[in-house]
């Protein structure tokens, strides 16, 4: 293998098959890169032929303890290491030979990784800079330890024996804006306990599916039918009422759970207009809150069964075939007898007409053009989609409909849902100055559809008059060197990254971007709409950054400078890193 500088790069180390077998965890991963230098001497190349060695310390993230028999390896597992007690571990390198003017030593990695993994340990997003100035220099890597919620489901003693199944979501962001996820579950053992783990730090929120009962000594399968609705922890009736979870890394919270037997209802609902055999997603809101916990499913053929206890529901159908999507609902109210006379009728998606128009100089235009998409092409200028500002829908994206014939300019967002969307605009060049549908911004309001897709046109202006911002990272790692005179190779371990993110302060006119800081520590921001902003520099990626909630990024008061763009400005910024430590 060679990089881009001719260096030929090989590692030959011996597999530890008996290591190999040992208990597979999470492991964090740490990259490598070569850095090396031309050869200078018959003698010093000599001297390079004698083995070399990596070594490093595995270490717990939160106490910053060693981490003992922690497994060491490469990602494909051919070669590996424990830690010692000390958390330390060590790779004896031989030196590979094949060309006497390009000298390659064992530590010349080539996008590669090391991982590191331990049972109680996840995946760490980062190990933390490595600035190595000898071939003696030691690797460090922090494992994250493992959050877990316990705890135990409440059944009467008739209906331990019955394995009921807890779920567990987790607050995620997306684009600034929190949703919830699905990340785990879990189904309680005979005596009614539970245990979440391999959780990272965060919020979460857990419940317990329905469960029929089935207790051999009142099971009438002809008679009143008994379940268990879900219960969110503590004791509440629904999602959106449950109480958070704050789970900190290495720690553990413990749940206790009582659903309440309640007289279960069969429930029937016609789809009126579908072929039997299509792939229907069923969701059920209990009194219009939406949120996971009740089921009912699609038979196959022409309707939605189940059952339900007592209450009021809202029940939403959406059909996917292929690039098509039809969508209906109904509300439903159960009370003390079966349902069977509701239906839902299938409403296709629908289209909205996107205008954008180009309000950029001569300068912005010559980065246009057209792109072709299959067999077509259309002008280049933005691309434009909707996505769900539901907090649990994940599939209900819109994007525009591929050119049909050649030159096709005309934007079309298409099989649109109904529901609630921010709408998603990526400009070629220039930024967007504003986005709207009638008297609504977009910008910072969601678009509202109706059945069918019914929405006003999306108009879009675009302009490349936008302020620029130069910066500097202050307290970012020295770029490593290697000591004048001597020839070596040596494997230079990089942080995943530093990525500066400017933020539109509340009220702004400005918008979110972002960057990555070069290894140089130096960064650079382009065509950002006129506005206030907070410039944050994070040592990694930090992808849970809720920017788009003020009250969110308090905490960030004082951590970067605050900056005033106008039209055209540029503006120099020196911004400290902030450490995912802090």
């Amino acid at each position: 293998m060679t990089d881009g500088r001719g260096c030929f790069i090989a590692v030959l180390l011996r597999p530890r098959r008996s290591v190999l077998l040992w208990l597979v965890a999470v492991f964090v991963s740490v990259s490598i890169l070569p850095y090396s230098q031309p050869a200078q001497t018959q003698d010093t190349q000599s001297s390079n032929a004698r083995s070399s060695s990596l070594r490093g310390t595995v270490i717990n993230s939160v106490t910053r303890e060693p981490v003992a028999r922690a497994l060491v390896s490469s990602p494909d597992n051919r070669f590996a290491t424990l830690t010692d007690d000390q958390g330390r571990f060590e790779f004896q390198l031989p030196r590979i030979e094949s060309n006497p003017n390009i000298p390659t030593d064992g530590r010349a990695f080539f996008n590669s990784q090391l991982m590191a993994r331990k049972p109680g340990f996840l995946e760490a997003g980062s190990a933390g800079a490595y600035q190595p100035q000898s071939v003696a220099d030691d690797i460090t890597i922090a494992l994250i330890p493992e959050s877990l919620i316990v705890g135990r489901v409440n059944l009467p003693s008739s209906n331990q024996s019955d394995r009921i199944t807890v779920q567990v979501y987790k607050r995620q962001v997306r684009d600034g804006r929190p949703f919830w996820a699905p990340v785990a579950s879990a189904s309680t053992r005979s005596n009614s306990e539970f245990r979440v783990a391999n959780l990272a730090a965060g919020t979460y929120k857990i419940f317990t599916d329905e469960l029929l009962d089935r207790d051999p000594i009142t099971f009438d399968p002809v008679g009143q039918l008994y379940g268990y609705p879900p219960i969110y922890y503590p004791a509440a009736g629904d999602f959106a009422s449950a109480s958070a979870i704050t789970l900190d890394a290495g720690k553990t919270f413990q749940v206790e759970l009582s659903p309440v037997l309640q007289p279960y209802y069969q429930v029937k609902i016609a789809i009126t207009n579908i072929e039997a055999g299509s792939a229907l997603n069923v969701s059920v809101a209990l009194e219009g809150h939406k949120g996971p916990g009740y089921s009912l499913g699609y038979n196959g053929e022409s309707s939605v069964e189940g059952m339900l206890p007592n209450g009021t529901y809202t029940v939403e159908a959406t059909l996917q075939q292929g690039q098509q999507t039809a969508n209906g609902s109904v509300s439903i109210h159960v009370k003390d007898a079966p349902l069977t006379h509701a239906s839902i009728a299938l409403i296709p998606g629908g289209s909205i007409p996107v205008n954008v128009r180009d309000e950029q100089s001569g300068k912005g235009r010559q980065f246009g053009g057209s792109m072709r998409y299959g067999k077509f092409s259309r002008e280049a200028k933005a691309d434009v989609s909707l996505q769900p500002a539901d907090d649990f829908d994940t599939t209900g994206f819109a994007t525009l409909r591929l050119p049909r014939k050649p030159h096709d300019n005309d934007l079309v967002l298409e099989n649109v849902r109904p529901g609630r969307y921010w709408l998603q605009v990526n400009p070629y060049f220039g930024y967007v100055a504003s986005a709207v549908a009638g008297s609504v911004d977009l910008l910072r309001q969601p678009l509202v559809v109706g059945p069918g897709g019914a929405s006003l046109p999306i108009d879009i202006v675009l302009r490349d008059d936008g302020a620029a911002i130069e910066g500097t990272v202050e307290g970012m790692p020295a770029a490593p060197s290697s000591p004048r005179g001597t020839v070596s190779s040596f494997a230079v371990l990089m942080p995943a990254g530093a990525y500066v993110y400017c933020i539109p302060l509340p009220d702004s006119a400005g918008r979110f971007n972002a960057a990555r800081v070069s290894g140089e520590g130096v960064f650079q921001l382009q065509q950002l709409p006129p506005g206030v902003y907070r410039i944050l520099i994070f040592e990694f990626t930090l992808l849970a950054v809720e920017y788009q909630n003020a009250e969110a990024m308090e905490v960030y008061e004082g951590k970067g400078p605050v900056v005033h763009l106008a039209p055209g400005q540029t503006q120099q910024v020196r911004v400290p890193l902030i450490s995912t430590k802090e």
